[in-house]
């Protein structure tokens, strides 16, 4: 039942990507990602979207030499909601994509590491 939310998405990386490691010594790498819907987001009559996308542990290590921003990557994983209380008590949330799998698809990408092979 809880893989029944599963996603794929294939955008562009706006920012460049953050390598962090938490207090338990788990490292994850966040960056923030544009991808497009067919309906519009906006009264503009934009189509695109943002959120954060979150790679963990050995999907982490891998690609934080290759990623960078104006990268288009196909990401595939799991939206969920991350909830917390500020320092003044007001509760907050953020919604997030952890990532399970992803492909660089950029066809400019080249490399400067060595080849990037199956996770």
């Amino acid at each position: 039942m809880e893989k029944l939310n599963i996603a794929q998405m294939r955008g562009r990386i706006i920012n460049d990507p953050t390598i962090l490691e938490t207090a338990t010594g788990k490292k994850l790498l966040k960056f923030r990602f544009m991808y497009y819907t067919p309906q519009a987001t906006d009264k503009d009559g934009s189509h695109a979207n943002f959120i954060e996308a979150v790679l963990w542990e050995k999907l982490a290590e891998k690609y934080a030499r290759h990623l960078h921003k104006g990268l288009e990557v196909l990401v595939v994983g799991i939206f969920y909601q991350n909830r917390w209380e500020d320092e003044t008590g007001k509760r907050q949330s953020q919604f997030r994509f952890a990532c399970e799998t992803m492909a660089i698809t950029d066809i400019h990408f080249v490399s400067q590491d060595t080849p990037l092979e199956a996770a």
